[in-house]
């Protein structure tokens, strides 16, 4: 009897398919989840050259076996796979990935016009007696162009019409209102705050050394996040955000001033410059391409640079990293929407982004959930471990995102190309 069990044991490996044997997912991974990996890989050229899909990535579907997951720019994209060799594939309209700039004035999100405020930027500061260029759009489904019908105000009061004119306001802080109706009434606003005569630093501005999660840029940008304060081997420190944030999608040059705050909110170069971009590593705009960082760092200094968030955010992040599985718990603090916590809804990401300069295709990305987890602004934010086991371990540094998602670079990548680790914990 032993003998012939042994036998029929022998015959059924040998009758079983060798292609369906894989090597076992990492600790913690769902079932097929390196198997996955290697048929996104696969595919994902063919998959993002289908007109609306932003991205594809490796998620969780039934029976929380790894699953293709397709990211689509828009509803009812045709000729999406159920499949791709037998790997489930999972499709979520995300929106277009975009780089997280401060947002502009919105206008409703119905029949009503859209306005737009392109100048001044909402919460700038200008000198007294200055020449304020104001300047807009306004487009309406049904009536097309409307800008040049737009009508401002300032705390009330009509200061001009049209799409662009100049005044001059007095000293103070000043509420701005661009307004239009429709051809059937409906009317779109949008509104900014500015200051004129500011003699006390920016709301935005923090006392030196200046915390983590809060709000710089470049002299020629509008305003991101510093991520975290960063060392290298000799024990110079270093701010750590987005290349687009501090070497404004290339095209600063080394030992430009970094600001805190950005000049969105009222950041003054060089008056409130923390530190000089030191080094980034240029983005490539091709669809083609195979970006993994969207990073740069400012040469700065404790005296400038604090290394913990703003009381009420998640403090000190520690000096170790950790690897983002899918469902990991995350969170993070940033310039726009503060202290948020998500979780990892997908890894291995290949999605499309775009910035004021072109679309870059970014590879192996981590997509976080809910919508809410981030904003314009929030470019350059550190994102942690929210748990009890690993909790504040750095994983990612958020740089894109849409309404329904963020998108984060691998943290260990980023470290790995400046040569330096985070100064924490």
């Amino acid at each position: 009897m032993r003998k012939f069990l042994f036998f029929a044991i022998i015959s059924l490996l040998l009758a079983w398919p060798v292609s369906t044997v894989f090597a076992a997912p990492p600790p913690g991974g769902p079932p097929g989840l390196e198997r996955a990996i290697a048929v996104k890989d696969r595919h994902a050229d063919a998959l993002l050259a289908i007109p609306g899909v932003g991205g594809v990535g490796v998620g969780l579907g039934e029976g929380g076996k790894a699953a293709l997951v397709i990211f689509t720019e828009t509803p009812g994209v045709r000729g999406l796979p159920v499949s791709l060799e037998g790997i489930p594939a999972i499709v979520q309209v995300s929106g277009e990935f975009v780089a997280l700039a401060p947002p502009e004035g919105k206008g409703p999100k119905n029949s009503s016009p859209v306005v737009n405020i392109t100048s001044p930027l909402d919460g700038y500061v200008y000198d007294s007696g200055v020449l304020i260029n104001f300047s807009g759009t306004a487009n309406d489904k049904e009536d097309g162009d409307l800008t040049a019908n737009l009508s401002w105000k300032s705390d009330g009061v009509d200061i001009g019409n049209g799409s662009s004119f100049t005044i001059v306001l007095v000293d103070g802080t000043h509420k701005i209102t661009a307004s239009v109706i429709d051809s059937v009434g409906n009317i779109g606003t949008s509104s900014i705050t500015i200051t004129v005569g500011q003699s006390s630093p920016s709301a935005w501005w923090w006392s030196r050394p200046v915390p983590i999660g809060v709000s710089t840029g470049h002299p020629d940008i509008t305003a991101g996040t510093i991520g975290a304060r960063v060392k290298d081997a000799s024990g110079k420190v270093y701010a750590l955000s987005n290349n687009h944030v501090y070497a404004n999608e290339n095209r600063a040059s080394i030992g430009d001033n970094a600001l805190q705050p950005g000049v969105y909110d009222g950041g003054r170069n060089p008056a409130d410059a923390i530190g000089t971009l030191h080094a980034f590593k240029p983005i490539e705009f091709s669809r083609r391409a195979n970006n993994v960082i969207d990073a740069a760092i400012a040469l700065s200094s404790s005296v400038s640079l604090g290394k913990a968030t703003p009381p009420g955010g998640y403090g000190t992040p520690m000096s170790t990293t950790a690897t983002a599985p899918i469902g990991m718990p995350v969170m993070k603090y940033g310039r726009t929407t503060g202290l948020t916590r998500g979780q990892v809804y997908a890894i291995d990401a290949t999605v499309n982004v775009r910035y004021s300069a072109g679309v870059a295709r970014f590879v192996h990305q981590i997509v976080i959930t809910p919508g809410t987890f981030s904003a314009g602004g929030d470019s350059g934010s550190l994102i942690v471990v929210d748990g009890t086991v690993d909790t504040r371990k750095p994983v990612g540094l958020l740089f894109a995102g849409s309404s329904s998602y963020t998108i984060a670079n691998p943290i260990a990548d980023v470290l790995m190309n400046f040569g330096v680790t985070i100064d924490g914990n």
